[in-house]
């Protein structure tokens, strides 16, 4: 029998090509900028297994550092550090939490020219995390999920291009701030970093007079866009729905959740006990026009959640606050339309609140109601994951 024998460096070859694969697939695992955690304690120890006891320490971590994930629970998250290293980081042990998700931070900016005109279709860069963004008819572009950390700006117009001096650091801090750009003209990029406000679960019931082919559009005047919607929102949705509200045969209502960076009013409203909550809410929706069904469905889902304090404040947001946040065409054209979305604010103690007044709405005809609630980002994580 003939023996073949491979030569050392074929297996020296094999064995690099395998290394440069793994660190490929290593790589993608971290790529996602938005999944980042932050370390908020001094040091936090890397592990080679997810837990304190049978594993090995295979390196550190330090206050402040900012790193991927790409897999977590409860409890532990795999991350890679600044210096390369991969392995297990504990999120929270023994009721102290050593590492969070990072924020959502709404991002957005408008370019001009040097005439104080808006410049559309340019590309703007946020270097280092290989997003781009291309200006509307307005100059404008946003993000409503950007990842912390002090990153750099380009910024292209037609066939000029250029790296900003300045970096931009998305951090807690919320401010407006103007960087000029030199393209052989002059441009003003101002940039706005503020909280994103959730959208959290909001329900669209729909009824037409006869059964009819509705189409149905959100829009984000203030920035932002969807993050879960059923059916899959797409381009929007194109449904059949019947004068009973039952869409395409089988649902009663479009969910969707999103994130806004439009303003909501926190003057007026009503600070509710929690065990009179769900009283609240059912006297509080019949009272602004929602049909029992509906009313049941905002209960049913909202009550059991909000338990994690002894007082809400409920500031209800109306039209046009609302829609300033988050725009709702349908076609055809209802004749009703109830949209209420409450800011939800968790309270240890009782305020005195100014009651706010329920808006009169014409009743009849094609109809359409929208209720949902507005939350802070940590809230959403909270309550609805």
């Amino acid at each position: 029998m003939q023996t073949v024998k491979t030569p050392c460096a074929v297996f020296i070859l094999l064995a690099l090509t395998a290394t440069v694969l793994a660190q490929e697939e290593e790589d993608y695992e971290f790529s996602d900028p938005l999944s980042r955690m932050t370390v908020i304690v001094d040091t936090l120890r890397i592990r080679d297994l997810p837990a304190t006891e049978g594993s090995e320490v295979v390196g550190m971590l330090h206050l402040g550092d900012t790193v991927p994930y790409a897999e977590m629970n409860d409890d532990w998250a795999r991350i890679k550090a600044p210096d390369g290293t991969v392995g297990w980081a504990c999120i929270v042990l023994g009721g102290e939490t050593f590492m969070v998700q990072d924020i959502y931070i709404f991002f957005t900016g408008t370019l001009t020219d040097a005439a104080g005109d808006p410049v559309a279709g340019a590309v703007i860069e946020l270097v280092g995390t290989g997003t781009n963004y291309v200006t509307d008819e307005e100059g404008r572009f946003d993000d409503y999920e950007v990842p912390r950390g002090t990153w750099g700006l380009r910024v292209t117009v037609g066939e000029r291009s250029a790296l900003l001096e300045n970096t931009i650091t998305l951090e807690d801090e919320y401010y407006e701030k103007t960087l000029t750009v030199n393209l052989d003209t002059e441009y003003r990029l101002t940039i706005t970093l503020e909280e994103a406000e959730g959208i959290a679960k909001p329900n669209i019931y729909i009824y037409p007079i006869e059964e009819t082919e509705v189409r149905v559009r959100l829009g984000f005047p203030a920035g932002g866009g969807i993050t879960v919607s059923d059916p899959p929102y797409g381009e929007g949705w194109t449904v059949t729905v019947t004068p009973e509200g039952i869409i395409d045969g089988e649902r009663t209502f479009l969910f969707y959740e999103a994130r806004s960076g439009g303003s909501v009013q926190r003057e007026e409203g009503w600070v509710v006990p929690r065990e009179d909550l769900e009283a609240f809410f059912r006297e509080n929706l019949r009272a602004t026009g929602f049909y029992e069904p509906e009313i049941e469905d905002f209960a049913e889902f909202w009550v059991p959640r909000l338990d994690d304090h002894p007082y809400f404040a409920l500031y209800p947001q109306y039209d046009p606050i609302y829609d300033g946040m988050v725009g709702l065409d349908v076609d055809p054209d209802p004749w009703t339309v109830i949209r209420l979305a409450y800011v939800v604010v968790g309270l240890e103690e009782y305020f005195d609140l100014m009651p706010a007044a329920i808006p009169a709405y014409e009743i009849g005809g094609f109809t359409v109601h929208e209720w949902g609630v507005i939350l802070s980002p940590g809230d959403m994580d909270a309550y609805l994951y």
